[in-house]
C-alpha cells in the first residue's frame, strides 16, 4: 500500500508540475526559471547527499555523465520549456509522454535493438495523436488563443525536440546506469545541468535574467524545485525497488490525465473534439508499447 501510495504521488507531482511550470513561464524568461529552479534542486540535493554520502565516480565517469547531461536535463529542459511556453501543459505532458516510443526507436537505429510489432503500431499510433493535437487545435480555444496557431504548432515541434533528447539520453547513459547507482547518476547529472543553466541564466540582458516572480510565482518555484525535481524524483526510485518496470508504467499513464484535469481547472485549457480524440490515441499508443514489457517508461516531467 505504501508503494503504491509514493507512485501515486509521484505522478500527481509530476502532472502538476507542467501546469506550474507554465504559471511561472509567464512572469520569467525560460533561462531564469531554468537557472533558478535547478540552482535550488542542486542546493537540496546536496544537502540530501551530505547525509547519504557523496557522490563519487572516476574522472572519466564524471566526463561521460556531463556528457549525457548536455542531453538532459540540458537540451531536454531548454526545448520543454520554450515548447511549453507555446502550448498547452496537458498537449506538451502527451508529447512528453512518448519518450518511451522514441527510446525504441533510437534504439533500433544506433544499437541495432529489434523492434516487436507491438512498438511499431504504437509508434504509428503515437504520430497520429499528435498530428489530431496539432492539426486539430482551434483558434478560440484555450490552446491556441494566446500564441496563435502557428506558434501552437511550433511549441509542438520543440518539445519532440525535448523527446528526442530524452530518448539520446537513456541511450548513451544505458551503460553508466548498468554499473552505477542511478540516484548518485541523477544527482551528479543535476549538478552539471544545474551549472550550465546558471551560466545561461547570468549571460542575458540584464532585464531577462531578472527574478521578477510574484510570491505565489516563488512558492510555485519552489515546489518544481523541492517537490517535482527532488521528492518526485526519491519516490519514485524507492518505489522502483518493491515495483516492476511494467507495473510502473501503468502510474505514469496517468500523468497527462492529472494535467489535464490541473490544466482545465486553473489554465481554462480546452480541447477540441479531435484533440481530444488525438489525447486518448497517445495515451493508448504509450500504454499499447509498454504492455506486458519489463521496461523503464520515462516519467513525463516538467
Amino acid at each position: 500500500m505504501i508503494v503504491q501510495l509514493a507512485m501515486l504521488g509521484t505522478m500527481l507531482l509530476w502532472g502538476i508540475s507542467f501546469v506550474v511550470s507554465k504559471v511561472i513561464l509567464d512572469q520569467i524568461s525560460p533561462l531564469t526559471y531554468m537557472g533558478v529552479r535547478f540552482l535550488i534542486a542542486s542546493i537540496l540535493l546536496a544537502i540530501i547527499m551530505v547525509i547519504r554520502g557523496r557522490p563519487r565516480f572516476p574522472r572519466k565517469v564524471h566526463g561521460l555523465i556531463a556528457l549525457t547531461a548536455l542531453a538532459e536535463p540540458v537540451a531536454y529542459f531548454l526545448f520543454e520549456s520554450y515548447g511549453l511556453r507555446l502550448t498547452t501543459a496537458t498537449t506538451a505532458s502527451l508529447i512528453i509522454s512518448t519518450i518511451p516510443m522514441a527510446v525504441m526507436v533510437m534504439a533500433a537505429l544506433t544499437l541495432g535493438e529489434p523492434i516487436a510489432p507491438r512498438g511499431i503500431v504504437a509508434v504509428f499510433l503515437s504520430v497520429g495523436g499528435v498530428m489530431l493535437l496539432v492539426f486539430g487545435a482551434d483558434a478560440g480555444t484555450a490552446s491556441t488563443a494566446a500564441t496563435g496557431p502557428a506558434q501552437h504548432g511550433l511549441g509542438v515541434l520543440l518539445l519532440f525536440g525535448a523527446v528526442i533528447s530524452a530518448a539520446m539520453y537513456i541511450t548513451l547513459a544505458r551503460n553508466l546506469t548498468q554499473k552505477h547507482d542511478p540516484v548518485n547518476l541523477t544527482v551528479v547529472q543535476t549538478w552539471w545541468g544545474a551549472g550550465v543553466f546558471v551560466i545561461l541564466w547570468q549571460v542575458q540582458a540584464p532585464a531577462a535574467r531578472a527574478v521578477t516572480l510574484t510570491p505565489p510565482g516563488w512558492i510555485a518555484i519552489a515546489f518544481l524545485a523541492a517537490g517535482a525535481t527532488v521528492t518526485a524524483f526519491l519516490l519514485y526510485n524507492w518505489a522502483l525497488r518493491y515495483e516492476t518496470a511494467g507495473r510502473a508504467s501503468l502510474y505514469i499513464n496517468a500523468i497527462p490525465v492529472v494535467t489535464a484535469i490541473t490544466g482545465r481547472i486553473f489554465l481554462d485549457e480546452r480541447f477540441t473534439a479531435m484533440q481530444i480524440a488525438g489525447a486518448v490515441l497517445v495515451l493508448v499508443a504509450v500504454r499499447f508499447a509498454s504492455y506486458r514489457r519489463e521496461i523503464v517508461l520515462v516519467p513525463p516531467e516538467a
